[in-house]
């Protein structure tokens, strides 16, 4: 594999404080969608505290793929350099 990206030069071995940054982009991520979600089940359906858990927990699960990979590169675009091409 090559170090560095042949067109724009970036580095494709990221420094350790990236993986630390990129998870405090996917916790706001989690809390922004989780507040969101108990919101739109409070204010439309309003149901019993069993259902509040049993959705969050179930919609963190299906979350984490999109949280996981839009965190990394908001991070990188934010504050790792990048420009966009």
């Amino acid at each position: 594999m090559n170090d560095r990206c042949s067109s724009c030069g970036v580095s494709f071995m990221p420094e350790p404080g990236f993986y630390f940054g990129a998870l405090y982009v996917s916790y706001a991520f989690t809390i922004a969608f989780f507040i969101g979600l108990w919101l739109i089940l409070y204010l439309l359906f309003d149901p019993a505290d069993w259902v509040y858990g049993v959705t969050i927990v179930l919609a963190c699960v299906l979350f984490v793929p999109f949280s996981f990979r839009y965190s990394r590169i908001l991070f990188l675009y934010w504050f790792g350099g990048i420009k966009r091409i």
